[in-house]
């Protein structure tokens, strides 16, 4: 016997069926009480799929040829509770009827449409206006770019600004769906982000992977932008493990002496890769301890990509779809951020409350002498520094970068019996947090609501180019992504996997002391040189 159930939890809806001898199911019991409400199938039943809609369809076509496609759209979602998303051919032309749509619910939102050749379709940029206010309020200045590819009928990209708030949740900002990453394509997002968003005078840091049109672009159109590169795009150009990590805490150390010590540490492992790293650009492009401005700690583009991991369902549909769609998904994720703010128990943010309780921890462990008034020397687990509670700075950089008490502020605040919270930064005050996700939204009419009269230039669906073979919905994956490449072997131990600048076996006297291999040795630090 099966039972199937309601999943939603203390339903007592149940069904009770056996399997006759034929493969044939027969219903032997059924509680027909649905007491949460769910008397009709929802629209997340996996069994809605292409195939059932193809053939509810077609059973009503045979018995009515003359059903017109609004009315196809009608029944079936009278009869499933199932939403057909249209066409993607005439979901261009939507656009601006969802544009003037979206700007009667939320007046600030912006939205531009750009056209080609032909009326083509090339460009559409879209942002709300309650992300505008609350990131130039209430959200650190540090916003992360990357775009993702469309998997629907047409080719396409969507891009998309990121910011971070004090939760550390990612806080969609805007975003724009182009037919390609290139230049014209960045240059005209940045131009609508500097215009809409953040503001022509704004200096905050932009993280990003080493994308050409990226780096083209940000110092042109936004030259108050402080372009830094992600860290883990970076330590993807090396397989060596030790060498990826030794590029990631090069990228992360807030200390100097501390980087110089890694990339010297890279060098002994492969002078190949220490020359590839400083031909990327300035060390301030991408090693935190050359910055001066604060990146809060975010050295790497994980919450866009977290973001896309959060739109992949939308990537498939037609265009307006997306759009729609998207805007959805910010108003949830609006609501579940709201609704965990009630459950702070503290005066900051769940994320801030982490840090400061494992910086109190280690705090135990540092000892310390007061020099002057709010000013304290700090001997700590790795380093002794000075900390100065009227300036909220350490030499160790941490608490002024991150805004945060590190573990040397936090042995001085306990010393003198002053509250940790005082000394955190606004953006991860729980007043801030709810503050942030206070206003709400109004969602939009369904399609069929919209005003049609709103139409007043043609938008044609891009060309589409077909390839050899079947379309591909998933994008290549790289080798910084774990994908094994072509084997290579070594010219020196003669094993496969390597090759002799990342070989660590032993190797002949003559061959250590060669300057072929080895080179004449790395470039000292501004500090060594001076010596």
């Amino acid at each position: 016997m099966l039972i199937w159930k309601c999943k939603a939890d203390g339903c007592p809806w149940r069904v009770y069926a056996t399997r006759n001898m034929d493969n044939t199911w027969k219903i032997c019991r059924m509680n027909d009480d649905h007491s949460c409400g769910n008397f009709r199938v929802g629209g997340t039943n996996p069994q809605a799929n292409n195939d059932l809609v193809s053939r509810v369809l077609m059973r009503k076509l045979r018995d009515n040829p003359n059903l017109k496609p609004k009315a196809l759209v009608k029944m079936v979602k009278e009869d499933y509770e199932t939403t057909i998303r249209g066409s993607y051919n005439y979901s261009y032309q939507l656009l601006e009827t969802y544009s003037h749509e979206l700007m009667s619910v939320d007046p600030d939102a912006v939205t531009d449409i750009l056209t080609g050749p032909g009326d083509r379709f090339e460009c559409f940029f879209w942002t709300y206006g309650i992300l505008v206010r609350v990131y130039k309020k209430n959200l650190r200045p540090v916003v992360i770019v990357d775009g993702t590819f469309l998997k629907g009928r047409y080719p396409g990209t969507i891009l998309s600004a990121i910011a971070v708030d004090g939760n550390n949740h990612v806080f969609p900002l805007a975003f724009a769906v182009v037919m390609k990453e290139k230049n014209d394509s960045w240059d005209w997002f940045f131009t609508k982000l500097r215009d809409h968003v953040v503001g022509v005078d704004h200096q905050f840091i932009l993280l990003s992977d080493r994308h050409k049109s990226i780096i083209q672009g940000v110092p042109k159109i936004l030259p108050n932008a402080v372009h830094m590169y992600c860290s883990y795009h970076m330590r993807g150009k090396f397989g060596h493990k030790k060498i990826k990590f030794l590029v990631q805490e090069s990228a992360k150390t807030l200390n100097q002496q501390e980087f110089w010590g890694n990339m010297l540490g890279i060098w002994v492992l492969s002078s190949k890769a220490h020359e590839k790293l400083m031909d990327v650009g300035p060390l301030e492009k991408w090693a935190s301890a050359f910055q001066e401005k604060s990146r809060y700690g975010i050295v790497t583009t994980n919450h866009v990509e977290s973001w896309k991991k959060m739109i992949i369902g939308e990537r498939m549909m037609p265009v307006t779809t997306i759009v729609s769609m998207i805007r959805d998904n910010v108003i949830r994720h609006y609501r579940d951020y709201r609704n965990g703010s009630l459950k702070f128990n503290s005066p900051v943010t769940t994320w801030c409350q982490e840090q400061i309780v494992h910086n109190a921890a280690v705090a135990r462990k540092c000892t310390l002498e007061r020099a002057s008034i709010g000013i304290w020397s700090v001997r700590g687990l790795k380093r002794s520094c000075v900390v100065d509670l009227n300036k909220r700075i350490c030499t160790c950089k941490w608490f002024q970068t991150m805004g945060i008490p590190c573990e040397h502020a936090m042995a001085a605040i306990k010393e003198v019996g002053f509250d940790p919270y005082k000394f955190v930064e606004v953006y991860y005050l729980k007043e801030t947090y709810i503050e942030t996700y206070r206003e709400e939204w109004t969602p939009t009419r369904g399609k069929e609501e919209w005003p049609t009269d709103r139409q007043r230039r043609r938008i044609l669906p891009p060309l589409k180019t077909s390839k050899a073979g079947r379309p591909k919905t998933a994008r290549k994956r790289g080798k910084a992504e774990g994908v094994p490449v072509q084997s290579r072997r070594c010219s020196m131990c003669r094993v496969r996997g390597h090759n002799k600048s990342t070989c660590l076996e032993c190797v002949d006297d003559y061959q250590l002391f060669s300057h072929t291999l080895f080179g004449e040795g790395p470039p000292l630090s501004p500090v060594l040189a001076t010596i």
